[in-house]
């Protein structure tokens, strides 16, 4: 019997939802609330897009800026510099930590 008493709330709930939706008044207010939620995203996205653009703008301006630094007479070393892979020196190895050693008792002490 028990488990039909969750089964009639449902039932019940459901009822009434499918009320409210039929309300005019309640169908309007999920529209502005679903329009506002439209809104947020659509400015949310905009932000994202301005930021990544900026981002970008950024990055791109900054490798312009280090040619610019590096030696502006040759241009010829700075392209064979490029073009070069660098030497990139090996991590160093990792070790195991050792057990750590545990001091015997005095009682497992040997007699000797």
């Amino acid at each position: 019997m028990f488990p039909l008493f969750p089964f009639a709330a449902g039932v019940l709930a459901g009822a009434v939802a499918l009320r409210l939706l039929k309300n005019e008044r309640t169908r309007s207010g999920l529209e502005k609330a679903q329009d506002r939620l439209r809104g947020a995203t659509v400015s949310s996205l905009e932000a994202i897009e301005h930021a990544s653009a900026r981002a970008r703008e950024k990055l791109a301006a900054a490798p312009a800026e280090a040619a610019d630094r590096a030696a502006p007479g040759s241009a010829a070393a700075a392209a064979g510099e490029a073009a070069a892979p660098a030497a990139r020196k090996p991590a160093p190895r990792r070790r195991k930590p050792k057990a750590a050693v545990r001091p015997a008792a005095p009682s497992e002490e040997s007699p000797s």
